[in-house]
């Protein structure tokens, strides 16, 4: 006669599968997800920047702003709150997305006059 609680029994090994199905399917759904992290802030703290695509915080978006959205956006830089702030489509996340917005935005600016002193 088999104890109650044996590990032969049909239904514990059914479990076991179950488990170790889960635990499979959870760490392989993380492994294609890792890199889609980015630290999030909560939306209503976050307040608004005054200038949106600002990522530097100098009071202009400029090409240094598209730059760096790209070095956050592929992971070189940590992402901070300001950077959120002045996320440009407003999503807390900055994206090549975001960095190509900044970019068509001083596409679309006209060029300040060049003054010689």
């Amino acid at each position: 006669m088999q104890h109650p609680y044996s590990l032969l029994r049909r239904k514990s090994w059914k479990t076991i599968g179950i488990v170790l199905s889960s635990m499979s399917l959870a760490f392989f759904i993380g492994i294609k997800t890792a890199g889609d992290v980015q630290p999030v802030i909560d939306p209503t703290k976050a307040g608004s920047a005054m200038i949106d695509g600002d990522l530097n915080g100098n009071g202009i978006a400029d090409l240094d702003d598209a730059e760096l959205g790209l070095k956050v956006a592929l992971g070189y830089i940590p992402v901070t709150p300001q950077m959120l702030e002045a996320d440009p489509n407003h999503d807390f996340k900055i994206t090549v997305e975001d960095a190509l917005s900044i970019l068509e935005q001083l596409k679309r600016t006209p060029a300040q006059p060049q003054v010689q002193l």
